[in-house]
């Protein structure tokens, strides 16, 4: 009988002791699948983390073209006109212009003029053009125009304009906004410099 209970008690023991190594597999087993979440997580986190800073500097780079686009241009600060050699007619028209306030530099040999006139419409681009400085402001740069530099740009007429005649000039440089003015030639064009602009 003594036997027997001994049996009995080592039997009791054993299947404890196996429910408890049953319950600690089960532990370990929930352990990694755990560990595992954790590592897709952390790895989900990093491409999230990465991509959001790849979005970011886009959208920086993005914002300045925009903000280029919209606030860099020109602005004419007179415009004269040569007498040509047909009498009382302009052959030449010189613009002196300075970089807006807010504006990027321009590349004066990507600046692109327009001359509309009741006959004809001239484009004039880099080099069939000259450039002058008059001023060179404190960011100056050669070929450019900058904050302070002030420019005179020159352009030779195909066709002369004469008196009493509509004019459109327009400024373009390649990224950003045109200026553009609407003049009329004054009835006597007598004199060697005509003033047209303001």
């Amino acid at each position: 009988m003594f036997i027997k209970d001994k049996f009995l008690q080592i039997n009791i023991i054993l299947l404890r002791g196996g429910k408890g190594m049953k319950k600690g597999e089960s532990g370990v087993g929930t352990l990694i699948i755990f560990i595992a979440m954790l590592l897709v997580a952390a790895i989900a986190a990093g491409v999230l983390i990465q991509t959001t800073g790849a979005l970011q500097n886009k959208a920086m780079v993005t914002g300045q073209q925009a903000k280029s686009q919209i606030s860099t241009h020109v602005e004419l600060i007179s415009i004269t006109g040569t007498n040509g050699s047909i009498a009382s007619s302009i052959q030449k028209v010189s613009m002196i212009m300075k970089l807006s306030a807010g504006s990027e530099m321009i590349n004066l040999q990507e600046l692109t003029t327009i001359i509309d006139t009741k006959s004809a419409s001239s484009t004039f681009s880099f080099p069939s053009y000259t450039i002058l400085y008059l001023q060179n402001g404190t960011d100056h740069k050669d070929n450019y125009i900058a904050f302070g530099d002030l420019v005179k740009v020159e352009v030779t007429l195909p066709t002369n304009i004469t008196k009493n005649e509509k004019v459109t000039i327009s400024v373009i440089p390649k990224m950003g906004l045109s200026t553009r003015t609407d003049i009329v030639t004054p009835s006597d064009i007598s004199n060697y410099i005509v003033h047209l602009y303001p």
